[in-house]
């Protein structure tokens, strides 16, 4: 019995050994658990931020101008899969992006001009729109060397705070260094307020460098063919298709595959030419459609609009020069004349493209890489190009339609009128203001009589009569739209912009907004009649100094002003506030409202 029962109390201490610890014990084991997780998160989160945002400093010049402003940006390269908070974060428990610059005694910085943010949707917000920045920012600034500046070269540091993100968790807040030497001029410069207008990136929207940061060059370049396509919608490329049509009627006949081929020459020609010119005036860092200031270069282009529109008229076979083609070994039907009717179109059409060329050249002049510049513009030029290899092979079959001939030489000539009217527009600001403003609408009323009333092409066509006169009708109204007297806009009092206006404006206490225009500038002349007419800018106008700067003609005054305030295209608007500040560059047709929005920065 005795050795019955101690088996039985051994059982029992064995079977209370492993008897549940209290509910408080498995609370504090649970809390420690967690709390060991989150601080190895939380380590780990801290290590994995480092890296996330590479900063590094960029100069506009290799030295700094003794007495003037140097420009400088803040770069910060965002890893990707990653974003980093707004300058101003939608929430304010958000850590907002904030740089800072230390700077040596004496030098003064411009205020930081933080970049439009994108507004995204992430998991973590529970579906709420976040202002983020993503792939390659760049925060603007400029340093005010002083021309008692006593060092020789000078030491900026620049410091971002930021807090990483990606689409389920943030990273603590961290900060990120970096700093750039220059050397300063031993000279003070002539001209301290040159520098005083910098430009932003700001052209419609559209930002190449974010592309560029954001989608990698290949995506970046099937982008910019896309939107090349676009620009055959604009009136200075239009007439292109006139003279495709012409020319592949009139010499691409053959197999299929050889008129496949002579339309890729085409377009080559075009592109090679186009991104010539793109690439020389972005290296230049002059005015893109800057030889349409000269008379000689404008004479020129409306001499081959009339010369292809006469070609259209039947008067000759459009064709090279007889002497350029035996130099070239080849033919008018070959793929030597191809490429020379391509070279030549290219040449007419790349001057006026529009915003999207603008854009372009900012991104080029920033990076300094020509292979780059090449690259965007053969890209824009191809995408423009495209829709011609239709019409090439279209144009080439349609003598081969059945009773194709009679309304087929009407829309020959329908497309050499459209060129007389190009022509008009080219040479119109070479003469007096009277002339200027009749001659266009007097070449759309001759075109509609002649096309809808005149010309026997078609007469036999009984359906084809009626359209005959409706475009000969609707040619004769717009003709009268254009060329009624306008009510002149009085209400907007301009000045002529010198190299002082900002400085007076300033002295008097008042903002500015200078427009850069010129006569050829088809966005220019919209928006004289749209948006300085509008009541609201009207109205806002009163307490600006509203200056133009007309530089439909290339004289030295013209391009100081350029070179002053770095203006690379027009239509540009910028404006100013009562400091003499620059707070709104707008490239390209700015709508009233985009004006009012840019005035209203400016106090």
């Amino acid at each position: 019995g005795t050795m019955t029962d101690a088996r039985l109390l051994s059982r029992r201490r064995v079977i209370r050994k492993p008897r549940m610890p209290k509910r408080s014990v498995v609370l504090a084991l649970c809390a420690f658990s967690v709390g060991l997780i989150v601080n190895l998160f939380v380590a780990r989160g801290a290590a994995a931020a480092v890296g996330k945002v590479t900063l590094s400093l960029e100069a506009s010049g290799s030295i700094a101008p003794r007495g003037g402003l140097l420009p400088v940006d803040v770069i910060a390269e965002i890893e990707r899969g990653w974003h980093i908070n707004a300058h101003q974060p939608t929430e304010s428990f958000l850590v907002a992006t904030e740089a800072s610059l230390v700077l040596p005694p004496s030098i003064t910085a411009e205020p930081l001009q933080y970049p439009k943010p994108d507004r995204k949707a992430f998991t973590f917000a529970q579906g709420k729109d976040l202002l983020v920045y993503e792939g390659k920012l760049g925060i603007g600034t400029g340093l005010h060397i002083p021309a008692e500046f006593p060092g020789s070269r000078i030491r900026v540091e620049a410091t971002l705070r930021y807090q990483a993100c990606n689409d389920t968790v943030c990273l603590p807040p961290t900060t990120v260094t970096a700093e750039l030497l220059l050397p300063v001029s031993a000279e003070v410069i002539a001209n301290p307020g040159a520098g005083a207008a910098r430009p932003t990136a700001a052209t419609g929207g559209w930002s190449v460098e974010q592309w560029l940061a954001k989608r990698g060059l290949a995506f970046t370049l099937l982008a910019v063919t896309l939107l090349g396509i676009g620009l055959n919608l604009t009136p200075c490329v239009y007439p292109l298709i006139s003279v495709t049509v012409a020319y592949f009627g009139t010499h691409a006949q053959g197999r299929s595959g050889r008129k496949l081929a002579l339309a890729c020459i085409y377009v080559l020609g075009i592109a090679l030419s186009f991104s010539a010119l793109g690439v020389a005036a972005a290296l230049s860092g002059g005015l893109f459609g800057a030889a349409l200031q000269k008379p000689a270069v404008m004479v020129f282009i409306a001499g081959v609009m009339v010369a292809l529109a006469l070609s259209s008229f039947g008067l000759y076979q459009l064709q090279p020069p007889a002497a350029l083609m035996q130099w070239a070994g080849g033919s008018t039907q070959g793929a030597a004349g191809a490429a020379f009717m391509g070279v030549t179109m290219g040449i007419v059409a790349a001057p006026c493209v529009g915003p999207l060329v603008l854009a372009l050249l900012v991104a080029v002049g920033a990076r300094q890489d020509p292979l780059l510049g090449f690259a965007l513009f053969f890209a824009l030029a191809c995408g423009m190009g495209l829709p011609y290899i239709v019409l090439a092979m279209a144009a080439s079959s349609l003598t081969q339609l059945p009773r194709s001939g009679e309304w087929l030489v009407w829309i020959e000539r329908l497309f050499g009128c459209i060129l007389l009217g190009m022509a008009a527009y080219f040479i119109a600001p070479l003469l007096p203001r009277p002339v200027r403003d009749l001659l266009l609408p007097a070449v759309i009323a001759v075109a509609g009589i002649y096309l809808g009333f005149l010309d026997s092409s078609g007469r036999s066509l009984r359906a084809f009569r009626p359209l005959k006169h409706a475009v000969g009708v609707g040619a004769i109204g717009l003709a009268l739209w254009f060329g009624w007297p306008q009510p002149v806009e009085r209400a907007i009092e301009w000045r002529e912009l010198t190299p002082t206006t900002v400085d007076a404006a300033r002295s008097a206490g008042r903002p500015a907004v200078i427009d850069f225009g010129a006569d050829w500038c088809i966005p220019c002349v919209e928006m004289l009649h749209t948006t300085f007419i509008d009541p609201k800018v009207v109205r806002a106008a009163a307490r600006f100094e509203m200056v133009k700067a007309d530089i439909t003609e290339e004289t030295e005054p013209a391009t100081k002003l350029l070179e002053q305030f770095q203006v690379r295209g027009v239509p540009t608007v910028l404006v100013f506030d009562a400091s003499g500040k620059e707070v709104g560059r707008m490239v390209g047709y700015t709508s009233a409202d985009e004006l009012l929005e840019a005035m209203a920065k400016a106090g």
